[in-house]
């Protein structure tokens, strides 16, 4: 004879009764972990600090820290939320990391791009062929007075990596040197 649904849920339910305590408690800490990711993803969001933050107006160019940008998706997004004409300083150390897309955004946003970190003739090579601008710089100071040198009023400086912070910094702490040196100008 077929058992029902309900028959077999009232199964269920009745085994659940008598589970192991453990089982409820690796559960318990698993919806736990689960409100944390889901926290963290919502911390993201523009606003937040180190995504898309206004640093500083100067001189009527926007200082914009997105150093949460981290992969070449998170640049795209933050360009495409770019209102007024951009500088961008990048980290990408690697040309197969650049999309058709985002390359097609910079064009449309960006008039000027500073490569801050090690030089890559291929990255350099790959955003000269735009016909914009580019300059390399080794640190963040003087990536940051480039930028503003590059802008003409009415500009956006916007710091958004693209790149993993190293081993020895966070995004925090990339975030908080760019806020610095923005403060340095």
């Amino acid at each position: 004879m077929p058992t029902n649904k309900t028959n077999n849920f009232s199964l269920f339910e009745r085994e659940r009764e008598y589970a192991n305590p453990m089982v409820a408690a690796i559960t318990s800490n698993l919806v736990k972990i689960r409100k944390k990711d889901i926290a963290a993803s919502l911390s993201d969001f523009e606003g937040s600090a180190h995504k898309l933050e206004h640093v500083k107006t100067l001189n009527s160019i926007d200082f914009i820290d997105d150093s949460r940008s981290v992969n070449t998706n998170s640049v795209w997004f933050a360009l495409q939320n770019m209102t007024k004409p951009t500088v961008w300083i990048t980290n990408i150390s690697s040309v197969d990391r650049i999309t058709d897309v985002l390359m097609d955004t910079i064009q449309e946003k960006v008039k000027a791009i500073v490569i801050q970190g090690v030089y890559n003739t291929d990255v350099y090579e790959c955003f000269a062929s735009l016909g914009i601008p580019v300059f390399v710089e080794m640190n963040l100071e003087d990536a940051v007075r480039q930028a503003f040198y590059a802008c003409d009023n009415g500009y956006a400086v916007l710091f958004s990596p693209g790149e993993k912070s190293t081993a020895l910094e966070t995004y925090r702490e990339r975030g908080e040197k760019f806020q610095e040196a923005v403060g340095q100008l």
